[in-house]
Parts: C-alpha cells; structure tokens; sequence
C-alpha cells in the first residue's frame, strides 16, 4: 500500500451510508472528558485574569476523573484490554486462553461487585449522616451514588464481553497451537 494515499476502508470512522453504534461508556468518557477541559479551562482563564481561583473546580474535576475511569474500565472489560500477564495467555492452547479469559472476566466482575456493595454503603452513610463536600457544601452522596452503578457496568461488561467472545471462538478454540 502506498503510504501516501488515503485508504478510506482503514478509517475507524464509519462510511456515509451506514450507522455506528457507540458503547455507553464511550459516550460517557467522551462528555465527562470535555466537561473536565471545559472546567479546567475556566479555572485557568479566570485566574490569568483576575489572580483568583474556583476552588470548587478541584471537587468537581475529582469527581468526574472517577466516573471516566470507571467508564474507560468498563469499556477496556468489553473489549478485553485490561492488562494480563500475555506470558501464560500466549503460550497456551485455545483451551487455556479460554480458560484464563473465563477467570479473568470472573474475577473482575467480582471485583467491582463487591466495590459496588461497598460504594453503595458508602453513599448511604454519607446520605444516612448528612455529609457534605468541602469546596461547594453539596451533599457528597450526590457524588458517590453514580459509583455504584458504573462499578456494576463495569462487571457486567466484563461477562457479557467474555461471553461474546467466547460464543464467536467456540468453533475454533480445540484447533489452535500455543503460541512459541
């Protein structure tokens, strides 16, 4: 191929005529992303100017750091790009990697059921006590209630991702080799 032309069936864009469907967290990560930017950006501007600061930037840009990071791990768990050790999947038979993708999809959904329970007690005691933020004096379970429910996507996307995978290389995975 010729580096200097453009190859339009290369593109991740989708063609004129057709859709795309983007996942959740996607779209998540895409609107919290331009809100930090867009946060950040005033805080910049308005202390350039006027030697002052928004504090109550910081609350809100920690926050929204949290739900970005839970939606890149959800949408990394659909698609089967969280870290691993590659030196055991690698070298294994279709039967092992199956295997090892199973215990690690497993795992982490487990992982972020129990910090899911966790967050959601979390969130009732800070709602249960009447906690607030130090910055804007907003409720913080405002905060950590959206936590919860991302630690769950996460998880289901975990098994969900794992079980698609699996179902389209069912027919497949006796005839492999072990990678060298």
């Amino acid at each position: 191929m010729n580096p200097t032309k453009f190859d339009a069936s290369a593109s991740p864009l989708p063609s004129p005529g057709r859709t795309s469907h983007r996942p959740v967290e996607e779209i998540i990560g895409v609107v919290v992303m331009a809100a930090l930017v867009l946060i950040t950006l005033a805080n910049v501007l308005v202390r350039y100017f006027t030697n002052q600061s928004f504090a109550w930037t910081e609350e809100i840009s920690v926050f929204l750091l949290v739900i970005v990071t839970l939606a890149g791990a959800a949408l990394a768990a659909a698609q089967d790009a969280h870290i691993r050790i590659d030196f055991f999947y690698r070298r294994g038979s279709g039967a092992r990697r199956h295997r090892l993708s199973a215990l690690s999809a497993a795992g982490t959904a487990v992982l972020f059921t129990v910090l899911a329970v966790l967050l959601m007690r979390a969130a009732w005691q800070e709602l249960e006590f009447g906690e607030t933020t130090i910055g804007l004096g907003l409720p913080r379970w405002w905060y950590t209630a959206w936590m919860p429910l991302l630690a769950l996507l996460v998880a289901w996307r975990a098994l969900t991702g794992h079980r698609g995978r699996a179902a389209a290389s069912e027919p497949a995975l006796l005839d492999e080799e072990p990678a060298p």
